[in-house]
């Protein structure tokens, strides 16, 4: 009893959690199809009630022996699959499936099973729909003529049957939940790489290096991060090796410099997401315990730019962190509103970078933050320093007290332009 509990939870935590718009973060879950995919050579009247085990041989047991994933994937990255409801032998399918109340022996038509397999997204891939109509047809003949066999309806299988992970882990990997966590952590600094990457502005090194240089897919996150992983600028069995980590920070050759320093913002921000797809890809999360937990702050890139003059030449080539604070009634703002980190230029004795905006998660501050705009006013900028290179030694580390090397009030509009800098004075020791 408690098995057919637990199943029955299982698959109606994957019909609430999944197949959702993919391009919708927070979306509604879609409904089945009200018109199931039909084939007129499959039409259950015309099997006969003995031919149940050899329909299963020919459709149901290829589903279960592919290599390839079933059309679950189009909604779940991993951690769900048709396979989990199938075992090698009929009588072992249909009483697991039966037990666990996923075939209606009465109205075979409404069965849960087939309401699982017709969930779809919005906009469904040609491939995967017509995968998904195969197996809908697969199963649907082969429920009518099973439930006409006496011995199948008396079967008994003990071991449980469907997704072998909980309901968090199968919500943490859906496929619109890994594109919002894509957008947070990635898209949103796309930006900082369109000059080379877009194709609206990259035409002089698309006729130097080819059409693979575009990796930007305009005003599509989804076809974007799609790129990335078919072609290893996100690579989700050995994710240090992803391009997209190796190049902007030399690692290997990058034509358009050196963009972050392993441990900076950026990387951490890129490390979060690819370490976290690679881990749903090869299937790393059994447990709650086992996912990421989400980070207290969000951010947002913007074109507002702040330099610091005077920096002392001792810290060429080092990482310099700035986070600002903003004056209030009751003094400086308990959290950073603003922060940025670049590399220390010695020569001529200066640092300077965009902001990113930051705001506590699900604060009125994060919803504020996306118009990319900090209000006119008096701030403080504290000043960190990495001399050790900790964050080289462990990209997980942050800079803290004893990286501090001082602080200075500004009082700014903060425009932004590359040509409109907040400038600030490094502060004398």
């Amino acid at each position: 009893m408690m098995r057919h509990i637990l199943v029955l939870f299982c698959l109606q935590a994957v019909l609430v959690i999944g197949c959702s718009n993919p391009g919708d973060p927070s979306p509604e879950p879609t409904a089945p199809s009200e018109t199931p995919p039909q084939s007129g050579e499959d039409t259950p009247s015309r099997v006969n009630s003995n031919n149940s085990a050899g329909i299963f041989e020919e459709r149901i047991l290829p589903i279960f022996q592919s290599p390839n994933p079933s059309s679950c994937a189009e909604c779940h990255l991993s951690g769900v699959d048709l396979k989990d409801y199938i075992r090698p032998r009929e009588s072992e399918t249909f009483a697991a499936l039966l037990d666990a109340g996923l075939i209606d022996t009465k109205n075979p038509d409404d069965s849960k099973i087939l309401q699982f397999i017709n969930r779809r997204p919005k906009q469904p891939n040609l491939i995967t729909d017509k995968v998904r109509q195969e197996e809908y047809q697969a199963f649907r003949e082969w429920i009518h003529t099973a439930v006409q066999n006496p011995d199948l309806l008396v079967a008994k299988f003990d071991d449980s049957i469907g997704p072998q992970v909980p309901a968090e882990v199968i919500r943490h990997a859906r496929r619109d939940r890994v594109l919002a966590s894509f957008m947070e952590n990635i898209w949103t600094e796309v930006g900082r790489c369109a000059a080379c990457h877009s194709p609206d502005r990259n035409q002089k090194q698309v006729r130097e290096y080819g059409e693979q240089v575009s990796w930007i897919k305009l005003r599509d996150p989804q076809a974007t991060l799609n790129y990335m992983v078919e072609n290893n600028l996100i690579n989700p069995r050995d994710p240090q090796k992803s391009l997209l980590l190796l190049k902007p920070t030399m690692q290997v050759e990058h034509g358009g410099g050196q963009k972050m320093v392993v441990g900076d913002r950026s990387y951490k921000q890129f490390r979060r997401f690819i370490d976290d797809y690679a881990a749903m890809v090869q299937g790393k999360y059994d447990a709650v315990s086992d996912l990421p937990q989400p980070e207290g702050e969000v951010s947002v890139v913007t074109d507002i730019w702040l330099k610091i003059t005077g920096v002392p030449a001792q810290y060429d080539k080092m990482l310099l962190q700035a986070d600002v604070y903003r004056w209030t009634n009751e003094g400086w703002s308990k959290l950073r509103v603003a922060t940025s980190d670049r590399l220390v230029f010695g020569p001529k004795n200066l640092w300077q970078h965009s902001l990113s905006l930051t705001a506590p998660r699900d604060s009125q501050w994060a919803k504020e933050i996306n118009a990319k705009r900090l209000p006119p006013g008096r701030y403080l900028v504290k000043l960190y320093m990495d001399r050790t290179k900790k964050l080289e030694k462990d990209y997980r580390a942050v800079l803290g007290e004893e990286d501090f090397v001082g602080e200075a009030e500004v009082q700014s509009r903060w425009p932004a332009g590359y040509s409109r800098m907040t400038i600030v004075k490094f502060p004398s020791q």
